[in-house]
C-alpha cells in the first residue's frame, strides 16, 4: 500500500473523502468475536473496508456522497468472503478463468491453488501459464509451488512422469507475487529420511517466508513429529478423527476435505461436535472437485451448510472458512474478516443457517448478483504445445494383459480394492482364471493398465481393481495422478483399447465405452487434464458422462477421481504406475500374481 493510498483511506474513514459503497442494514458475522453484530453499515473506498458503524442515518450521512452506491441488505447476514485453501484447479475439468467464475457464484473470494498437476505434465511452464491466467480470471487467486512433480523421486523406480519441477524451478516461482506457499509435501518418506533433495525444498521455503502444506496419510507419533518439525504446517489427508487429534494437538492446521470423492467430513467434525475441541486450528477444504459438483452443489458453501446440518454452530462453520484460513497462510491482515484495512470481499447471504449466496464482493465490486456473473476479465488462450502431450507407442490387447506359462487355468492375484470416497485402497487377494494364457477379469474385477503417454517408453503397468461400482464396458483417462499417464480400467480389453483411441485421438478426455461403441465422452485438450471451453459446456459433457456411467452402475466420481488415484504411489495401500503393482508403505513394485495353477500341474508360486 502506497503512502498516498494509505492517506487517502484514512480519509474516507473519516468521511472527508465519500466512500464509493454502503452496505446498510447488515446483519454483520464478526469471525473474530463470533457474534452477529446487527443493523450494521460497511463503508467502502477503493476496495477496502474504511468503516464500520450502526445503521443510522445521521452516522452514514457523513461518508454518503452523491455518487456513493448503496447497498440495502435488508437484514441480511454478511460475512467476510469465502477461501479455498486447498484447491487442485485441474480436477473441475475447467481452465482457471471457468473456474473461477463458478467460485465467485458461490461466494469464494480467495482460493489458494496448487497446480502440481499441470506441473506433472507441463513443468514450470504449465505452473507459469496458470499464473498468467489467473490476472484474467477471478476471484482473488494464489498459488503454491509444487513440491513433489514427480511426486516420488525417479531414483525410487516407483513411477515415471513427464516433467519435474526442481529446486530451481521452485526458487523462481516462490519470486511471483501469486505464489505463497509450497504445495502439500507428499512424499513424506523422504521428508522422514532426511532427503537433500526434500529437505533443500523446504529450507527454501522457509528462506523465502513461505508457508508449507502436508500431505501425511496415517503418519503418527514419531514419524509425525519428525515431519511437523521441519516447518510443515497442515495436512489434509486425517481419514478418522483420532488421525485429526493427533495432528491437531501438535499443531498442525487440519483441513476437512469435502470434494467430489474424498469425503472426510461426517468423520473429522465429529473432533467438533463430539469432542467439543477449538475449532481454530480446523480449515474447510475441497482438494479436488469437478464441474458436476461445482455447478449442482456448489463449494465452501455446500461445505458449510453440510457441517450446520451435522451441527456444527453456523458462525464456527464461517470462521472454518474465512479467519482460519486466513490465519493459516498469514493474510488475515487483507482477508478473511470483515474490519477497517480489509480487502471488501463479502458474501451476502438471507440465512445464517443455511448459506444461499445472494451477492459476491471481491474489492468492492459487486462480480454476483442474485444469479447473474457481472464481469468479464478478457480472454487468455493457452498456446500450442500445452495442445500436444499425447506421446505413446503403440500398444494392443496382449500388451495390457498379465501373461502366464499356462493356457488354462487359475491364478491368485494381487487386487486394487477401491474404497469410493476415500482416497485410500486396499491390498486384496482374488482368484482370477487364466484363458489362453493370459489372466482374466471376472464378474467383479477389472482389469486395470497404466501407460506411458509422454515419453513414448512403452511402459505399461498391468494389474486388477475391483469396487469401481462400473458393471460393463470400459473408461480411458488422461487424468492419472500425480503423473498422468493415460489410465485404463475395463471387463474386456477390446473395449479397453476403444476407449484409449478415443482420448489418444482426441488429446486427452475421459471416454466410456460399451461393446465396442463409444457411450460418452469429456475431450480435455490441455495437457489432457482440462477442456478449453467455457462451464456450461463442460458441464454438459460431463452430465453426459456421469449419467452414461450411473447406467452402467457407478458415479462420475468413482471413475474420474478414484480411478485417478489409483496411480498416485504415496497414499496407502496399492497403487498401479507405468512401472507396475505398486505397495506403497513397503515403497516398491510388488508382483500382482501370487500363485497359479491347472488342474493337471502343481501350484506355481512366486510366478517371475
Amino acid at each position: 500500500m502506497t503512502l498516498t493510498l494509505l492517506k487517502e483511506l484514512l480519509n474516507a474513514s473519516q468521511g472527508k473523502i465519500k466512500a464509493e459503497t454502503i452496505i446498510n442494514n447488515a446483519n454483520m458475522v464478526s469471525v473474530t468475536t463470533g457474534e452477529i453484530l446487527e443493523n450494521k453499515s460497511i463503508m467502502i473506498y477503493k476496495g477496502y473496508i474504511v468503516r464500520i458503524t450502526e445503521s443510522r442515518d445521521e452516522l452514514i450521512s457523513l461518508y454518503k456522497g452523491n455518487e456513493t452506491n448503496i447497498i440495502n441488505a435488508k437484514n441480511s447476514y454478511v460475512m467476510p468472503g469465502f477461501i479455498e485453501n486447498h484447491i487442485h484447479i485441474e480436477s473441475s475439468l475447467l481452465s482457471v478463468k471457468e473456474f473461477g467464475k463458478l467460485e465467485i457464484i458461490h461466494g469464494v473470494t480467495t482460493l489458494i491453488a496448487d497446480p502440481h498437476e499441470i506441473g506433472n505434465v507441463l513443468g514450470l511452464k504449465g505452473v507459469e501459464l496458470f499464473i498468467e491466467e489467473s490476472k484474467y480470471a477471478l476471484p482473488r487467486i494464489f498459488f503454491e509451488a509444487p513440491s513433489c512433480v514427480p511426486a516420488v523421486e525417479h531414483s525410487k523406480g516407483l513411477d515415471s512422469g513427464a516433467k519435474t519441477i526442481n529446486n530451481n524451478d521452485i526458487k523462481r516461482l516462490f519470486t511471483y507475487d501469486k505464489v505463497i506457499g509450497l504445495g502439500e509435501v507428499m512424499d513424506f518418506n523422504s521428508v522422514i529420511e532426511g532427503s537433500n533433495n526434500t529437505l533443500e525444498k523446504i529450507e527454501l521455503a522457509h528462506n523465502f517466508n513461505k508457508i508449507i502444506e502436508g500431505h501425511a496419510p496415517f503418519l503418527t507419533e514419531e514419524g509425525l513429529d519428525s515431519y511437523i518439525l521441519t516447518g510443515i504446517s497442515s495436512d489434509h489427508e486425517s481419514s478418522i478423527v483420532e488421525e485429526l487429534l493427533e495432528k491437531a494437538r501438535k499443531g498442525m492446521y487440519i483441513f476437512i476435505r469435502e470434494g467430489s470423492a474424498w469425503k472426510n467430513l461426517r468423520d473429522l467434525i465429529k473432533a467438533i461436535t463430539d469432542y467439543h475441541i477449538d475449532s481454530r486450528r480446523l480449515i474447510f477444504v475441497a482438494d479436488d472437485l469437478n464441474v458436476v459438483d461445482l455447478v449442482e452443489k456448489g463449494h465452501i458453501d455446500y461445505i458449510i451448510n453440510q457441517s450446520i446440518d451435522l451441527g456444527v454452530d453456523p458462525i464456527k462453520a464461517i470462521q472454518m472458512a474465512t479467519i482460519n484460513p486466513a490465519e493459516h497462510l498469514k493474510i488475515d491482515d487483507k482477508v478473511g474478516i470483515i474490519a477497517p484495512g480489509r480487502y471488501a470481499d463479502l458474501v451476502i447471504s438471507n440465512s445464517i443457517d443455511h448459506i444461499k449466496v445472494l451477492k459476491t464482493m471481491v474489492n468492492g465490486k459487486i462480480l454476483f448478483n442474485e444469479g447473474k456473473i457481472l464481469f468479464n476479465e478478457g480472454n487468455f488462450s493457452y498456446p500450442a504445445f500445452s495442445k500436444s502431450t499425447m506421446n505413446i507407442k503403440q500398444f494392443n490387447e496382449e500388451d495390457i494383459l498379465i501373461k502366464t506359462s499356462i493356457e488354462e487355468g487359475n491364478a491368485d492375484v494381487y487386487v486394487i480394492k477401491a474404497i469410493p470416497g476415500s482416497s485410500l485402497t486396499k491390498k486384496v487377494i482374488e482368484n482370477l482364471p487364466i484363458k489362453k494364457g493370459f489372466v482374466r477379469s471376472n464378474r467383479n474385477v477389472m482389469h486395470i493398465a497404466v501407460i506411458d503417454r509422454h515419453h513414448k517408453t512403452g511402459n505399461i503397468g498391468k494389474g486388477f481393481v475391483e469396487n469401481l461400482e462400473i458393471k460393463s464396458g470400459a473408461i480411458a483417462q488422461t487424468i492419472a495422478h500425480d503423473t498422468h499417464n493415460l489410465i485404463i480400467a475395463g471387463y474386456d480389453p477390446k473395449d479397453m483399447i476403444t476407449a484409449a483411441k478415443y482420448v489418444i485421438d482426441s488429446n486427452g478426455g475421459i471416454a466410456y465405452v460399451d461393446k465396442g461403441k463409444l457411450i460418452s465422452m469429456v475431450k480435455l485438450p490441455i495437457a489432457g487434464l482440462f477442456s478449453d471451453q467455457n462451464y456450461e459446456s463442460v458441464y454438459r459433457q460431463a452430465k453426459q458422462l456421469e449419467e452414461s456411467l450411473s447406467t452402467a452402475g457407478t458415479s462420475l466420481n468413482s471413475i474420474f477421481m478414484t480411478l485417478g488415484l489409483i496411480s498416485l504411489p504415496v497414499i496407502p495401500e496399492l497403487r498401479i504406475t507405468d512401472r507396475g503393482l505398486v505397495d506403497v508403505m513397503g515403497g516398491k513394485i510388488i508382483s500382482p500374481l501370487l500363485s497359479y495353477k491347472t488342474t493337471e500341474i502343481e501350484e506355481i508360486p512366486n510366478p517371475k
